[in-house]
């Protein structure tokens, strides 16, 4: 009897779901397991701050922080992990599982304001998060899952993406680094602008949107989206716009 042909690109995809659940099986159990009196979790207390303007509302606000905090945590834990080689450096996966794992750890809320009662105001939020080393390879193995289930979308259907209503921005946000990590620059872009409507405010979304437009060599949109992510907050985005005088063959500083 014939097996039905299946593509190479969705087996390797599936192989690679397997080890990975089986490494993380694996790993819960081998040295690093609290049996062996070796814990391998960082606790730390972050702060994640979102601006309430027009189209947004306290809730989403809220939510925004709280990710932003949580966001800011994944960050500094992977960083001392990855010196202790506990976690992958992931190259290019590493906006997708950060912004997943962000998504889905818990926090404690020590510490919430609004700086002001009335639009223009902030939402600043203090928390504190517990991650363990295992929590990288959770949040890599869903974001395999996610890979394949986009795999499996026509190239209309990335041209017309329906955007959920939930207020998901690590699972959101991470959807666009994968379309961007398969170099499909059109549909990125396209997704980041839906994106943008669902969360008006968020400064991540412009800095995503100036790496594509840079890749697409559209470098005035490149730093009209630098600009909007520095007024939104992105330091990040406020230190290239200072930086870069000239790219390529483009006069930035004008």
């Amino acid at each position: 009897m014939l097996m039905p042909n299946r593509s190479p690109i969705i087996r390797k995809k599936s192989v690679q779901l397997i080890l990975s659940a089986i490494f993380l099986i694996c790993f819960c159990n081998s040295g690093f397991s609290q049996d062996n009196k070796i814990n391998y979790t960082i606790e730390l207390e972050t702060e994640g701050v979102y601006p309430f303007n027009a189209g947004d509302s306290k809730k989403t606000a809220k939510t925004m922080a709280l990710f932003k905090a949580k966001r800011t945590a994944v960050e500094l834990a992977g960083k001392y992990f990855r010196r202790k080689k506990l976690v992958e450096p992931y190259e290019h996966k590493k906006d997708e599982i950060y912004n997943i794992l962000a998504e889905e750890i818990g926090k404690t809320v020590l510490k919430e304001k609004w700086t002001s009662t009335s639009p223009p105001s902030k939402y600043v939020v203090k928390i504190s998060v517990r991650i363990d080393v295992t929590d990288f390879i959770r949040a890599e193995i869903l974001n395999l899952q996610y890979e394949k289930e986009q795999a499996k979308e026509s190239f209309r259907k990335k041209l017309e993406p329906a955007i959920g209503q939930d207020i998901k921005p690590g699972h959101d946000l991470a959807h666009a680094y994968r379309l961007m990590r398969k170099a499909q620059w059109r549909p990125a872009i396209i997704y980041l602008d839906r994106l943008e409507i669902k969360y008006p405010n968020w400064d991540d979304i412009h800095l995503a949107k100036s790496l594509v437009y840079y890749v697409m060599n559209e470098l005035e949109a490149m730093k009209e989206a630098l600009k909007k992510a520095c007024r939104l907050g992105a330091e990040e985005a406020c230190y290239d716009l200072e930086k870069i005088k000239r790219l390529h063959e483009h006069d930035f500083s004008l």
